[in-house]
């Protein structure tokens, strides 16, 4: 066998890409994809992927629409150029299996596979899979890579590099932040149509900032993002409200906002909350060394007496979101450069009206309500079935809870999903717009308990035969 450190690496994720930079080692990268884009020297290699959706053009509420309907068909999110990776002859492919939105899985590559003409397959080369969950498996995955690529030592060094650095963050905000004074609460959101909390590693980051984090998973748990209403948002009287939405760039973010929430419902939330954007491309979303600066940037956002303090409020990649606007307004184009083919879309350019005849279709042939889904799912988890009530989920979701055991701790770790352990709760009648459907789930106020209103969000999906569709939980999140 073979014991040789790879020579000539294809990396899948931005995050691993980085990494091998912050390693020393870009000159064995050989190709990468379509996100991966830092450093810029990266741009400059092969790309062997490309989306199925205009990610550039298309709305948030599109964008959320087209993922949740292939997620729901088991369909996949990029298109992988086989024939190039074999050329490249890489001998490691590093990929994630965690979110099937967010970057390439090595199931991808088995669909790459299962078309390809060319002789070889790409499932024959090395692969080395990261499942970037928590804080802790963001910074294991820097030693990982290390290790694979036989550099060992420099990982280490790495960590422990970030680790100081996180560490002074810790210390900036403990100076900045009197005990005495209420921990700020802080809405990191993910995206804007439909609003969503922030899940994974970030109600980490938020904490170590010095933040109490809202509309998330536990901290540390690294349970999938939230769906919430914008009502909900303004319940959880939050202090400071930073929009980080994935993969755009500050203006492109402060775009969607005007079109998606309009100025009247963003000035109200400015009347209520301190507002920031924050470059969700380059800060925030992504898994590998720029975690830090991500905790920087949270930091300066959260306390006024921090601007400045790590260089990243008032750039291109932390502002206000009056800045932000008056930036788009202006026309002005922040964010990294990415260089990829063009997405692939259907023929006849009317994706969404596709998708809804589709959805429709397989609506009609259903013999179970999203609203039974529900019921069965909430009796499944009031008999101890955790592994049952976790198949009612869809395939996309499964594959983010990465099993029924972590899909347990987050639901015995939050008090309001607590109470669906143990309490019967009401469920209303389903609305079904577009082939997405939601369930609204209210557990009654006690004498010591408030009332607390919950959305399941319902997609169709394929059962384990590809035979059968039914309705199945693709997240669930707090309603009015």
């Amino acid at each position: 066998m073979d014991a040789r450190p790879p020579q000539r690496i294809v990396s899948l994720l931005g995050a691993s890409t980085e990494t091998i930079y912050r390693l020393g080692l870009g000159h064995l990268l050989v190709g990468r994809s379509h996100e991966c884009d830092w450093p810029p020297a990266v741009l400059a290699l092969p790309c062997i992927s490309r989306p199925r959706l205009d990610v550039d053009s298309a709305s948030s509420a599109a964008i959320d629409a087209t993922v949740r309907e292939r997620a729901a068909e088991g369909q996949p999110m990029y298109k992988l150029d086989d024939g190039t990776i074999l050329e490249l002859q890489p001998d490691l492919i590093i990929a994630q299996d965690h979110c099937r939105v967010c970057a390439i899985t090595p199931s991808d590559l088995v669909r790459a596979d299962a078309k390809a003409q060319n002789s070889g397959t790409c499932s024959n080369i090395k692969q080395l899979v990261v499942r970037p969950a928590t804080l802790e498996d963001c910074m294991g995955n820097i030693t990982t890579i290390a290790d694979a690529l036989g550099v060992s030592e420099r990982g280490r060094a790495l960590r422990k590099t970030l680790e100081g650095r996180l560490d002074r963050v810790r210390a900036a905000v403990s100076e900045a932040h009197p005990n005495d004074e209420p921990v700020p609460r802080v809405a990191l959101l993910e995206w804007c149509d439909p609003i969503m909390g922030c899940g994974y590693w970030l109600p980490e980051l938020v904490e170590i900032a010095g933040g109490y984090p809202l509309h998330c998973p536990p901290g540390g748990s690294g349970g999938a993002t939230p769906s919430i209403s914008y009502q909900s948002l303004l319940d959880s009287q939050p202090n400071v409200v930073i929009f980080a939405l994935c993969g755009f760039g500050l203006t492109r973010a402060a775009s969607e906002l005007l079109d998606s929430w309009g100025e009247e419902q963003l000035r109200d939330l400015q009347k209520r909350a301190t507002v920031y954007v924050v470059d969700g491309n380059y800060l925030v979303n992504r898994s590998g060394p720029r975690l830090i600066e991500s905790a920087e940037a949270i930091a300066e956002a959260i306390h006024v007496d921090l601007r400045g303090h790590f260089g990243h409020y008032g750039t291109d990649f932390l502002c206000s979101l009056d800045d932000a606007i008056n930036m788009a307004r202006r026309g002005v184009h922040t964010g990294s450069t990415k260089i990829r083919p063009p997405p692939i879309i259907s023929n006849d350019g009317d994706e969404a009206k596709n998708v809804e005849n589709l959805n429709q279709s397989k609506i009609d042939m259903l013999t179970q309500s999203p609203s039974e889904v529900v019921e069965e799912q909430l009796r499944l988890l009031r008999t101890g079935d955790i592994a049952g009530a976790f198949v009612l989920n869809s395939s996309a979701n499964q594959v983010r809870w990465c099993g029924a055991e972590r899909f347990e701790a987050v639901l015995c770790g939050h008090d309001d999903f607590q109470r669906l352990l143990s309490e019967e709760a009401e469920i209303g009648d389903p609305k079904v717009r577009e082939g997405i459907a939601t369930v609204a789930v209210t557990l009654p106020a006690s004498d010591v308990l408030k009332r607390v209103d919950l959305i399941w969000t319902m997609v169709i999906d394929k059962s384990a035969n590809k035979e059968l569709s039914s309705w199945r939980t693709e997240k669930v999140g707090f309603g009015n």
